[in-house]
C-alpha cells in the first residue's frame, strides 16, 4: 500500500513499555498490524495503548481522533481516506469543518468514517473563498430569489453597494444552508446524511490476507495503443490457472508482458525480497514456492514460532527468498526472549546468573547499556524488535549479505 495516512505508536501500556513500543503506518494489512502488535508485546488489539504521531491528511488533526482509539476503525478510516477523489476530498473538508463547528473533539471514529461515505453529498463551489464571491456566484447562476435578483440588477456593476449586497446575500445563503469555506472553496450539504458504517460491520483491512499477495498489471512499454491501466490481484501460492487468469484480467498475452508487485506478505519485512525474486527470475516461481512454504507453516507453527522466525530474519541481514525458506528449518536451534528488549536488560540477565543479589539501580545506567552491547557481541546474540535472539549453542547467528556487483547475489556468512 503506497499511500500512508496515519503513523501510530503502539505499546502495551506497562511501566517499561517504551522499550517495546512499535510504529505502525496506516492503512495497513492484517499481517502488518499483527507484526506491530508482536513487536509491542501486545496480545489483544483492543487493549493496546496507541497515540497518533503523524497525520498525512490536511484537515484532520490528532485532537479530532484522540488517543487509545480502536485501531481497526482507525485503519478503516485511513483506507477510506485513500479512496477519495478530488471532489470527495473537498466535500470531506466541508463536512469536517461543519463537524468542528457543531461538536467538541475528539469525534467518534465511526462518525469520521461515515463522513468519508457522505463526502459526495456536498454541493461544491471551488475557488469561492468568501461570502461576496458566493453571492456573485448565486447571482450569476440565477439562484437568488426574484426580488434579490431584481435588486442587484438595479445597481451599477462595479459599485460598492452592489458588492456589499452580494456579500449579504452570500452570508444569508451560507447561514440557511450550513455552508462553510474551506481551503479548497465553498461547500454545503446538498442531501441527507447516510449512516453507512456501524461498528464491527465492515472489513477493516485493504485486502483479504494470503501468504503473499501480488498486484499484477500489464507492463508499460511507452506505447499508448498497447498500455492500459488495468490491475488485478494474485494470491500466492497460485495454480497455473490462477496465474493465467490474472494475465488475462490485465489484457496481457503472456507473463512476459506483466509487471508484479508484492502488496502484502505474511512476513512484511520480506515484501522487497519477493519483488527482487520476481525481477531477478523474470517470473513468480520462487515467490510462489516461498508462499507455499508459508502456507504449510501456517498449519504447524504457533504464534511463538512466527515471532521467532521474524526475529531470525531481522538478524540475518538481507536474505533472499531462497535464504528465507532455508531459515524456516531449524528454528529449535534458536532462543527468543521477548522480555529482554534493551542492551542493559541483557547485561542484567547475564550478570544476575552469577550475582543474583546485585542492586536494580546498577542496571539503569549508560554503563550497563555499554556492557550489554559488549556482551551481546561476545556471546553472538542480538537485540531485535521482538526481543533477545541467540543460538542455544551460543554459536554465530546467520548473516546474509548482498554483493554490490551487478549480479547482486546474496552471500551467506557467519555460520
Amino acid at each position: 500500500m503506497d499511500k500512508k495516512i496515519f503513523e501510530v505508536e503502539i505499546s502495551s501500556g506497562g511501566p517499561e513499555s517504551y522499550k517495546t513500543s512499535a510504529v505502525l503506518t496506516m492503512p495497513c494489512t492484517q499481517a502488518e498490524l499483527c507484526d506491530a502488535l508482536q513487536k509491542a508485546r501486545v496480545q489483544d488489539v483492543k487493549t493496546c495503548r496507541n497515540e497518533l504521531t503523524r497525520i498525512r491528511y490536511p484537515g484532520i488533526t490528532a485532537d479530532m481522533i484522540g488517543r487509545n482509539v480502536d485501531l481497526l476503525e482507525l485503519n478503516l478510516l485511513a483506507l477510506r481516506l485513500t479512496m477519495l477523489g478530488e471532489d470527495d476530498r473537498m466535500g470531506l473538508d466541508g463536512l469536517l469543518q461543519i463537524e468542528k463547528e457543531n461538536h467538541t473533539a475528539p469525534f467518534p471514529l465511526s462518525r469520521l468514517i461515515n463522513l468519508t461515505f457522505n463526502a459526495d453529498i456536498c454541493l461544491l463551489a471551488p475557488q469561492v473563498s468568501n461570502t461576496q464571491e458566493l453571492g456573485a456566484l448565486l447571482y450569476e447562476g440565477e439562484m437568488l430569489s426574484e426580488e434579490a435578483m431584481a435588486l442587484v440588477d438595479t445597481m451599477e456593476e462595479d459599485s460598492s453597494f452592489r458588492e456589499r449586497l452580494l456579500e449579504l446575500l452570500g452570508e444569508q445563503h451560507q447561514e440557511e444552508h450550513s455552508g462553510v469555506f474551506t481551503s479548497r472553496g465553498y461547500a454545503e450539504p446538498g442531501s441527507d446524511f447516510k449512516e453507512v458504517y456501524r461498528k464491527g460491520e465492515m472489513f477493516c483491512f485493504a485486502r483479504p490476507s494470503a501468504p503473499v499477495v501480488l498486484e499484477v498489471r500489464k507492463g508499460f512499454f511507452d506505447d499508448p495503443s498497447y498500455d492500459n491501466d488495468k490491475t488485478t490481484i494474485l494470491n500466492l501460492p497460485a495454480s497455473d490457472a490462477d496465474i493465467w487468469r490474472a494475465v488475462g484480467d490485465v489484457d496481457a498475452a503472456s507473463l512476459d508482458e506483466c509487471a508484479f508487485r508484492c502488496i502484502d506478505c505474511e512476513i512484511p519485512s520480506l515484501r522487497d525480497a519477493v519483488d527482487d525474486a520476481i525481477e531477478q527470475e523474470g517470473g513468480i516461481g520462487m515467490a510462489s514456492e516461498f508462499a507455499a512454504n508459508l502456507a504449510q507453516k501456517k498449519q504447524s507453527w504457533h504464534e511463538a514460532d512466527w515471532v521467532k522466525y521474524k526475529a531470525l530474519l531481522s538478524v540475518a541481514g538481507c536474505p533472499s527468498l531462497q535464504d528465507a525458506i532455508q531459515l524456516m528449518h531449524g528454528l529449535d536451534d534458536y532462543d527468543l526472549r521477548p522480555d529482554v528488549a534493551a542492551t542493559w536488560d541483557y547485561a542484567e540477565v547475564v550478570l544476575r546468573e552469577k550475582y543474583p543479589d546485585l542492586p536494580e539501580e546498577l542496571f539503569q545506567t549508560p554503563q550497563a547499556a555499554m556492557v550489554g552491547r559488549q556482551m551481546l557481541e561476545e556471546n553472538h546474540a542480538a537485540i531485535t524488535d521482538y526481543g533477545l535472539f541467540r543460538r542455544k549453542d551460543n554459536g554465530q547467528l546467520p548473516v546474509f549479505q548482498r554483493e554490490p556487483q551487478a549480479m547482486d547475489s546474496p552471500q551467506m556468512g557467519g555460520m
